[in-house]
C-alpha cells in the first residue's frame, strides 16, 4: 500500500464520486451500554448530514503516510480476517454481525466516555488505465470494503448565544456532538489498485500514542510503530 493507493480512495469522497452503499452504527455511553443502532442508505441521507458523515469517513484516509495511517498485517494464528471478510461480503444487511462487530469493539476499546462507532460500505469498480495513467474503457476488478471509524461524542462547551426567537444574547443549550475519529479502519487494504485482504489500513488520531491493543485485540493485526 502506498500514499497513491490512499489518495485514490480518498479522493472518491466527494458527492459526485462517492458510492457508499450504506452506513450502520452505534451509539455507546459511557456505561459501555448500547443507546442507539444506525442503519442507513448513505446516499438517500439529507444533504448537511451526507456531509458531515462523509467527512468522518475522509478522516480515516487523511494525515501522515507511516504516523497516522499504518498497513497492518493480520496475525498468522487466531484472526478475525474471515470475521471481516464476512462482514463486508454482507454488504452490512446480516444484523447478527453486526451486533457481533460493536460488542466487539465495546468489549475491547478503553474509551472514557460516550463514543459512536460507524461502519461503511462501498464497492469501488476499479477502471483500467494505460501507461500515460488516462482511464481505460473496461474495469479490472471490483473492490468492496469496509471503512470503520471510532469518534468521541462529548458535550459542547456553555456558552452565551444569540437567540433570534427572543431576540437576546442567551445561555446557549449544551448539547452531545460527534467528534472526529480517534481510531478507525479500512478492509481489506487497497494496494497496487486491488484488494489485499490479508491487510488492513488502520488510522489513529494520535502517532504518538497509536492504541496498540486497537490494533492487537480489535484487529487482531501485528502491531506497527509509527515513524
Amino acid at each position: 500500500m502506498t500514499k497513491k493507493d490512499i489518495a485514490e480512495l480518498k479522493k472518491r469522497f466527494t458527492k459526485k464520486s462517492c458510492t457508499f452503499t450504506k452506513m450502520c452504527g452505534c451509539y455507546v455511553n459511557s456505561e459501555k451500554v448500547k443507546v442507539l443502532n444506525i442503519d442507513e442508505t448513505f446516499l438517500n441521507l439529507e444533504e448537511d448530514d451526507f456531509y458531515k458523515y462523509l467527512d468522518i469517513a475522509k478522516k480515516v484516509l487523511s494525515g501522515t503516510f507511516g504516523n497516522n495511517i499504518l498497513n497492518l498485517e493480520f496475525k498468522k494464528d487466531e484472526n478475525r480476517q474471515d470475521f471481516f471478510w464476512r462482514l463486508d461480503k454482507s454488504l452490512l444487511k446480516d444484523e447478527e454481525l453486526l451486533n457481533e462487530f460493536y460488542d466487539l469493539i465495546i468489549e475491547t476499546y478503553e474509551y472514557t466516555g460516550n463514543y459512536l462507532i460507524l461502519i461503511f460500505h462501498d464497492s469501488y469498480d476499479i477502471i483500467n488505465k494505460d501507461k500515460n495513467n488516462d482511464d481505460l474503457d473496461d474495469s479490472s476488478e471490483v473492490y468492496e470494503y469496509i471503512l470503520c471509524a471510532v469518534c468521541p461524542v462529548e458535550l459542547s462547551k456553555a456558552g452565551l448565544g444569540y437567540n433570534e426567537e427572543e431576540n437576546k444574547i442567551k445561555s446557549i443549550m449544551r448539547d452531545w456532538v460527534v467528534g472526529m475519529p480517534e481510531n478507525g479502519f479500512v478492509f481489506p487494504a487497497f494496494s497496487e489498485r486491488s484488494a489485499d485482504v490479508n491487510s488492513v489500513i488502520y488510522y489513529t488520531k494520535t502517532p504518538k500514542s497509536p492504541y496498540y491493543d486497537f490494533m492487537e485485540n480489535i484487529l487482531t493485526c501485528e502491531s506497527k510503530k509509527t515513524a
